[in-house]
């Protein structure tokens, strides 16, 4: 067999489905422990751009669905297939069901010619034939899905119907391809005190931008714009391309969906002096901090570099917050601050539709680190908070072992007590309105009722 001839790291992609996938290449050789990679579109007009981002994000938001479909048309396991092949099958069958505007000739074409230069001439013929064996299992469009085994749902709500093929007989399974979920995670959710269809369903919608805006009736008459059903938030419907713009015309707003606001928007002020946001990213739940608690100081911290950077240039000139390496923190010793927000990595089991290819390794061994690494950051708050002060623990996540577990064992072993938890649940689903959608949260406000704060179990 001839060798796929090198993709090198310095070669520039030649077009749009080039670009896309390239990165599918390498997903499909990572696959489940993916992690966000952008296309290089360096070069290529507006239209080209937009196009290869569209191509990954189509790809990748349906792999397991795609994959189910090349699969059955095929009458040959894709699994079975080297990553290249994958990634040029899932994304030609991706163009196929759902991006409309792609005509099926370019879709198949354009594919089989990238087969034929990226993976090896033969390659074309494969790729050919199993397409057109997709495109002919796509039968009329319908109004809406509801658990049919013959079609499949559409991210703008409908669905597409089936012929020659089904998606599998048993519920869970059949939700998972249709959703394009893990079986694992459906089992997970279907334990949680929810709707399951409406939790796989919710991951297949393209999220609006939600802007948390405290004062609405600064941006009421600008049509970039248009309200939410939460008071407190805007969705922006204006270009991409104008968003940071639009953030600096508009300083008070900030790029925030309600239910991460809802983290530090449920806190009552004590009237803390010291308030630390240990996992500060880009500051946005800082600023929520310094509204929330207007005589305290806060401590922005974080680990990356570039994020340290950038964390006090956005705060330069404020001086009621400090930056600082998180690292630094242990040299203050112990119950030095009055408040301590642990808003922690983990799987974005609650933020699917915006992190698409996380669905993939939620369940993966990758929950092992993120429960450690999650008590480690759960030890460091409870340390540096003093007796009566508060540690807020929270997640993007869905998952109870990341969420109440948690809290439970830091209430176990850190000397805290949980004194409330506030699980947000999703709310949208496709074809629905923006102005409802709503990602999932979770947080848990635990006091230090005991000077001992654990060193001790963190496994």
């Amino acid at each position: 067999m001839t060798a796929a001839p090198a993709l090198r790291a310095g070669d520039r992609p030649t077009d749009p489905r080039d670009a896309a996938l390239r990165v599918l290449s390498e997903h499909a050789e990572a696959m489940p422990d993916l992690h966000p990679i952008d296309p290089d579109t360096r070069g290529m007009d507006p239209r080209d751009a937009a196009l290869a981002h569209m191509l990954l994000d189509a790809s990748l938001r349906r792999w397991i669905t795609l994959g189910y479909l090349v699969s059955a048309a095929g009458q040959r396991d894709i699994e079975t297939l080297e990553p290249r092949m994958r990634a040029a099958l899932i994304c030609g069958a991706a163009q196929l069901y759902f991006l409309d505007r792609v005509p099926d000739h370019a879709a198949i074409s354009e594919t089989v010619a990238w087969a034929k230069r990226h993976i090896r001439f033969k390659a074309g013929g494969m790729v050919n034939a199993i397409l057109r064996r997709v495109a002919e299992t796509r039968a009329e469009r319908l109004p809406y899905w509801d658990d049919r085994p013959d079609a499949v749902p559409l991210s703008a709500g409908g669905a597409i119907r089936l012929q020659r093929i089904r998606l599998p007989d048993d519920p869970y399974e059949m939700l998972g391809v249709a959703c394009s979920l893990p079986l694992e995670l459906i089992e997970s959710w279907s334990r949680l005190d929810a709707d399951l269809g409406v939790l796989a369903m919710h991951t297949l919608v393209h999220p609006p931008t939600v802007c948390r805006c405290d004062d609405r009736s600064r941006i009421e008459s600008d049509d970039r714009f248009t309200r939410h059903d939460s008071q407190t938030h805007a969705v922006y419907v204006g270009g991409r391309a104008e968003l940071a713009n639009t953030l600096r015309e508009y300083p008070s707003l900030a790029v925030q969906d309600p239910a991460a606001s809802h983290v530090v928007d449920g806190l009552e002020d004590e009237g803390e002096e010291t308030v630390v946001d240990l996992c500060a990213g880009r500051g946005t739940k800082t600023r929520q901090l310094l509204a929330k608690f207007p005589d305290a100081t806060v401590v922005a911290c974080e680990i990356d570099e570039d994020r340290l950077r950038s964390l006090r240039s956005v705060f330069a000139g404020q001086p009621r917050v400090e930056v600082a390496h998180a690292d630094e923190l242990a040299a203050r010793g112990r119950g030095w601050a009055d408040l301590a927000l642990a808003d922690v990595p983990c799987s974005n089991s609650g933020v699917l539709p915006r992190r698409t290819e996380a669905r993939y390794r939620v369940r993966s061994d990758a929950m092992a680190r993120l429960i450690s690494t999650q008590r480690a950051i759960l030890s460091n708050a409870a340390g540096m908070v003093g007796h009566g002060g508060r540690v807020v623990y929270s997640t993007c996540s869905l998952e109870p072992e990341e969420n109440r577990r948690q809290a439970d064992w830091a209430a176990r072993s850190l000397s805290l007590t949980l004194e409330r938890d506030r699980p947000v649940l999703p709310e949208g689903l496709p074809g629905g309105n923006p102005a409802a959608y709503r990602d999932a949260s979770y947080a848990a406000e635990m006091r230090v009722l005991d000077a001992r704060t654990a060193d001790g179990d963190r496994g």
